[in-house]
C-alpha cells in the first residue's frame, strides 16, 4: 500500500509540472489535479499519526514567522500559532507521561 501511495504522489506530482497545454490535451484541469494531489497527501499524512504531527508542527513554525503584519491582514493573531506550536511540542510529552 506505501508503493502505491507513493507512485501516486510521484505522478500526481509530474503530471501537475507539464506544460499547460499538454495537460488540457489529456482532458485533465490543473486545479483538480492539485486538488487530488493534497488530498492524497493528507490521506497518507492521516494514515501515519507522526509524520502528521511533524507536518503540523512545520506548517505553525512556519506560520509563526510570517510577517506580523500579513497575519494581522487576513485577521490571525500570530500568538495562536505560538500558542499551537508549544502545545503540539508538548503533545508527545503528556503522552508519554500518561501511557497512551
Amino acid at each position: 500500500m506505501k508503493m502505491v501511495l507513493i507512485f501516486i504522489v510521484l505522478f500526481l506530482t509530474m503530471a501537475i509540472n507539464l506544460p499547460h497545454g499538454m495537460i488540457m490535451r489529456l482532458g485533465f484541469d490543473a486545479d483538480i489535479l492539485i486538488a487530488v494531489l493534497v488530498a492524497v497527501v493528507l490521506a497518507g499524512l492521516l494514515r501515519n499519526s507522526q509524520l502528521f504531527l511533524v507536518f503540523l508542527v512545520v506548517i505553525c513554525m512556519v506560520a509563526a514567522n510570517l510577517p506580523g503584519e500579513m497575519l494581522i491582514e487576513y485577521g490571525i493573531d500570530p500568538d495562536y500559532f505560538l500558542g499551537i506550536l508549544i502545545a503540539l511540542s508538548l503533545f508527545p510529552i503528556g503522552n508519554k507521561l500518561f501511557g497512551k
